[in-house]
């Protein structure tokens, strides 16, 4: 019935992340902590407002913690300064880019599939994995789902300078946008070749600095000037203390790769696995040569950084991509029925992640944070 009202895409999207925060309800517990006068403080929320204070002198930009990762990225500290450092204000704006998040990303599918039902299932998926959950549960100060929503205005629309500014947006709000940029390339790529039907290696390799791809291109120069810039005029000392070997095999922080490569994406594996089955089967060799490049790469990004499943997360565009490939060789029956049980997957496998430093967290259902708060008020101390 939803489906066949007018609005019915919007009511899809509210019951989507309706359904997604009453399965993993965000730890808004450690926000109030942190408003709180003698509360617990997020470090990453104080250092975003001493940057607002000074950005390019910004306090206690101390080693070994995550502050010092964050001296080029100036979306949070903008927003800061913009609205006096309301982190409420600034979380809700970053749901609201969530909800447009998942909005624009099942208006498109739909274009490309023409099919509500198939949209249903892929918009299901989308809001109950880590690139949609993790928008409204980080209340810690990362800002990743501004990043998500600025990489895909960048990936679905035309305008140029628009697609330029979103790319900026999204570069400044945190470097993993920076990587991602490659896999708006290779998105490009792929609808391109199915657009044209030609898959030659010659127009693969043209497609990769024509069209809305030289936009990236243009978006990487200006970004890596003006950071190269700021860092040789404020920041000559800069390095960063927690990036590289030591992280790279640290077994605290190995040992959650596995688990970070299956609840980044969960059920939409089989997404992917479908669509990879499909360029074999196609026997479209070189589009497969160039995926699992960039999945390396999205693979790395993760190794060599302490929260595994935000940089991950950043690899959204596979799943777009996936679709793409799938819609051109698959029928649409058979395309339902692997959304159908990758929509299963993701909404009954829990919200756990992987956040660094042997850290493997809970995003609690909804109940549940009901029965531990009551739990806090009566002193059973059950969850202690």
């Amino acid at each position: 019935m939803w489906l066949s009202s007018e609005d019915w895409l919007w009511k899809l999207v509210a019951f989507s992340v309706a359904l997604s925060l009453f399965l993993a309800f965000p730890p808004y517990s450690l926000l109030a902590g942190h408003l709180s006068e003698h509360g617990m403080k997020l470090d990453a929320w104080v250092f975003v407002q001493n940057q607002s204070q000074d950005l390019f002198h910004p306090k206690d930009m101390d080693h070994d913690v995550r502050r010092e990762n964050m001296i080029f990225r100036w979306v949070l500290p903008a927003l800061s300064y913009v609205t006096g450092h309301n982190i409420i204000l600034i979380l809700l704006l970053q749901s609201l880019l969530g909800i447009f998040f998942l909005y624009n990303t099942g208006k498109w599918i739909f274009e490309v599939s023409q099919d509500k039902v198939v949209t249903s299932f892929f918009i299901l998926s989308i809001a109950n994995i880590f690139v949609s959950v993790w928008t409204f549960a980080d209340v810690y100060g990362y800002g990743d789902g501004f990043a998500y929503f600025f990489l895909l205005v960048a990936i679905l629309y035309k305008n140029p300078f628009l697609v330029f500014f979103a790319l900026q947006a999204a570069f400044f709000t945190d470097e993993r946008a920076v990587i991602a940029g490659g896999y708006l390339l290779l998105f490009q790529i792929v609808r391109r070749a199915y657009q044209h039907a030609d898959f030659s290696f010659i127009t693969l390799l043209k497609n990769i600095f024509t069209g809305k791809n030289l936009v990236v291109w243009i978006a990487w120069i200006v970004y890596f000037s003006i950071r190269m810039y700021v860092q040789k005029t404020y920041f000559p000392h800069h390095s960063y203390s927690t990036l590289g070997t030591p992280v790279l095999f640290a077994d605290a922080h190995r040992h959650g790769l596995g688990s970070s490569m299956w609840t980044a994406f969960e059920g939409t594996w089989l997404l992917m696995g479908a669509a990879l089955f499909a360029l074999f089967v196609t026997k479209r060799y070189l589009l497969i040569l160039a995926l699992f490049a960039g999945f390396v790469i999205l693979v790395a990004s993760g190794i060599y950084v302490h929260d595994i499943d935000r940089a991950l997360s950043y690899g959204f565009p596979f799943l777009m991509m996936a679709a793409i490939i799938l819609l051109q060789t698959a029928s649409h029956r058979s395309i339902r029925v692997i959304l159908f049980f990758t929509a299963i997957v993701c909404v009954s496998h829990p919200m756990v992640y992987y956040m660094g430093y042997n850290r493997i967290l809970w995003l609690e259902p909804l109940p549940m944070k009901v029965f531990m708060l009551v739990d806090y008020w009566m002193h059973w101390n059950l969850f202690n």
